[in-house]
């Protein structure tokens, strides 16, 4: 996994997918996320946007399908899948 430290991202395209983000800063950024592995320790998110592409989207496509309704992390949650 790739490990960014201590970056401010403003305005840019980010994508998450095998990337550990230690202390960085995102600003009016577009993130884009296609169902890899992702990590965050001591980061912030600010006024983004999420982009689900590849197996991403296709989960939430056949939730959404199963009925199911999708809410946004609370700012607790810091990892996605796992440890």
């Amino acid at each position: 996994m790739e490990c960014i430290q201590d970056k401010a991202f403003r305005g840019e395209t980010v994508r998450l997918d095998g990337k550990l983000f230690l202390r960085c800063s995102f600003n009016d950024c577009l993130l884009t996320y296609g169902g890899d592995r992702c990590e965050w320790e001591t980061t912030s998110f600010n006024n983004c946007r999420v982009v689900l592409d590849g197996t991403a989207n296709n989960t939430v496509q056949v939730l959404k399908g199963l009925g199911f309704t999708l809410t946004p992390p609370t700012p607790e949650r810091h990892r996605l899948f796992g440890e």
